[in-house]
């Protein structure tokens, strides 16, 4: 008996043990696949990490790419970024709506203008404006090139380009916009300009005076005068400068004027006709240069050619002055010499057409100033 139970519990113990043999391998399998698991999802999770910085640092390397291109020019890539940014970044949407638009793309301008409507912000307000211009510039609008180029002349709404504003204002000039061709032609003798071209100050001028400018017909005299671009020719500058008067434009009698003055003996006497209209015609400066010179001829000359200019002045007033009518007729008063070569320096640029009277204007006005130059011209302290 004590051997059959000293088996049961040599078998028991051999059971329990077994048991606590299976138990333990059962723990450790389930820590081998517990720890396995964990394993699997630490490298899934490291993959997970890696994936997003690969994704994270192509994204980063695309950005980076974009931007370069850019900035390279490419105008559809601008566009992206700014589109991109608007929604975001206004600062960002507006460095490149910029870049576009200095790239003349009209979709960068309107972008601009866009976002000025959105916010309240006065430096985005006067880009604002200045890309309004420009898209009516690139339209074709002439007064809007010239506005244009004077905003980038002066860095109003924009960055300053003179470089750019110059190719603006040239094309503006080229079409004939009178307004370019007066800048041009100063800004070609100007201070400011680092490269000064005085003939194409002149070149200009002569554009305007093509166009019947009087201020242009004021300048290229003066630059004649003065010998800028060109060999200086007093009586080349008067015919340009008269031209101007001719048509009532009082700053060039007032001009033309002073340069009569400096010629003898008749000078002073062809200065005081101009003066004398220029002043009836209300230009202050000329009245009091005309005193002056009325201290110097004596009264009884000055009765005489105020009654020669009152005539000149009463057609000018009603704007009937024919072409040259003015000028033929002090020439031939004062034998003065000044040509009309106005068809041969601008033969192929003039068009001018004036209005005409029923009979000659030309010779009724130097009809009439001769009538009553008579008496002026016996007097000997006026023209022998």
């Amino acid at each position: 008996m004590k051997g059959n139970e000293s088996k049961q519990m040599n078998l028991i113990g051999i059971a329990i043990g077994a048991t606590g043999l299976l138990l333990l391998g059962s723990f450790i399998w389930m820590l081998v696949l517990q720890m396995r698991k964990k394993r699997l999802e630490e490298q899934r999770i490291e993959r997970s990490i890696a994936k997003r910085k690969a994704l994270e640092n192509n994204r980063q390397q695309e950005e980076k790419d974009r931007v370069k291109k850019a900035e390279g020019g490419d105008i559809t890539t601008i566009l992206f970024l700014a589109k991109e940014a608007e929604r975001m970044n206004q600062k960002d949407a507006v460095y490149w709506y910029t870049k576009a638009a200095q790239l003349d793309n009209v979709n960068g301008m309107c972008g601009i203008v866009r976002l000025s409507e959105k916010f309240n912000d006065a430096v985005l307000n006067e880009q604002a404006k200045f890309w309004q211009v420009c898209i009516k510039a690139l339209e074709g609008s002439l007064p809007d090139k010239y506005e244009m180029a004077i905003a980038l002349f002066n860095g109003l709404g924009t960055d300053q380009d003179v470089e750019k504003a110059l190719k603006v204002m040239m094309q503006a000039a080229d079409h004939n916009f009178v307004n370019a061709q007066l800048f041009l032609g100063e800004w070609f003798v100007s201070p400011k300009n680092t490269n000064p071209k005085p003939n194409l100050s002149t070149e200009y001028y002569q554009k305007a005076a093509a166009m019947r400018s009087n201020e242009g017909r004021l300048k290229l005299g003066l630059n004649y005068i003065h010998g800028v671009g060109v060999s200086a020719n007093s009586l080349k500058g008067c015919y340009w400068m008269e031209r101007a008067a001719e048509k009532g434009y009082t700053e060039a009698m007032y001009k033309v004027a002073e340069e009569w003055m400096k010629k003898p003996p008749d000078g002073e006497s062809v200065a005081y006709i101009w003066l004398f209209i220029a002043a009836q015609l209300g230009h202050n400066q000329s009245a009091g240069l005309r005193d002056q010179i009325a201290l110097n001829i004596g009264v009884d000359t000055v009765v005489g050619l105020q009654s020669l200019a009152k005539p000149i002045l009463k057609k000018i007033s009603e704007n009937k002055v024919g072409k040259h009518s003015v000028i033929k007729a002090l020439n031939k008063l004062y034998k003065r010499g000044i040509l009309l070569e106005e068809q041969d320096i601008l033969q192929h640029q003039e068009t001018e057409s004036e209005t005409l009277q029923e009979t000659d204007p030309t010779a009724a006005a130097s009809d009439e100033i001769e009538s009553t130059a008579t008496p002026v011209e016996q007097k000997p302290d006026i023209a022998q």
